[in-house]
């Protein structure tokens, strides 16, 4: 019987080799800025590390095995994971010395409404935590399934003010989105690729954008790390 879910690492490390195969170059979102965005034949690969941390460091192990880095996305307001614990600071620092990049993924808005605070107030807090002990250059925002509000709106409208703050980029900026294809999980009504699938964008050699979650994709099933 084929399983609901086929988002397992040997997957993973299929869409890898493929690109490879198909002359594509890996970069984190920083680098690929810094390229001026090429439109052809890079593949940025994301994680936003939403829940389950001790998920994430099977995928960052399966790419050092292909010899190649990815861009990780960690909150810092959650009740899913104290980033400050001893298992987080030792898988950022694991990340961080293995020249992965380090991105800050925030739910400021969300946080600040539900809160009362002032949510530029908490994305500087987050900020300064995150780079106290990283070189923190990106900001995506972060939504769960049951979002309340999201905070791109805010980080949109208020880009210069965020910028002083030491940010470089936000994920979504349209110089990223425009020129390549946007690939990412979801759930429809099992888990699935939203629209496009990695392995067909590659034989069209265009740059793909691929976001994970680390929690959906397991080693041998998807309930082998329980805790």
């Amino acid at each position: 019987m084929k399983s609901n879910n086929p988002f397992s690492i040997n997957y993973y490390l299929d869409i890898i080799d493929l690109a490879h195969e198909n002359g594509y170059k890996f970069v984190t979102l920083n680098e690929f800025i810094d390229l001026g965005c090429p439109k052809e034949k890079y593949f940025i690969m994301r994680h936003d590390l939403d829940i389950k941390p001790q998920t994430m460091k099977k995928m960052l192990m399966a790419e050092l095995s292909r010899d190649i880095r990815s861009s990780i996305f960690i909150r810092v307001t959650a009740n899913e994971y104290n980033v400050l614990s001893y298992p987080m600071m030792e898988l950022m620092s694991f990340a961080k010395n293995n020249n992965f990049e380090i991105g800050l993924h925030t739910s400021c808005v969300e946080y600040s409404e539900i809160n009362d605070l002032d949510a530029m107030k908490v994305l500087k807090l987050e900020y300064d935590i995150l780079s106290s002990f990283f070189d923190i250059k990106g900001v995506a925002p972060h939504r769960d399934l049951n979002y309340a509000y999201n905070s791109l709106p805010l980080i949109e409208n208020n880009w210069k003010e965020i910028q002083e703050m030491g940010f470089k980029y936000q994920a979504y900026n349209e110089s990223i989105l425009k020129n390549c294809v946007y690939v990412n999980e979801g759930f429809n009504p099992h888990l699935c690729w939203r629209k496009d699938r990695p392995e067909d964008v590659i034989l069209t050699h265009k740059s793909i954008y691929m976001l994970t979650h680390n929690h959906w994709w397991y080693e041998n099933n998807p309930f082998e790390d329980w805790k």
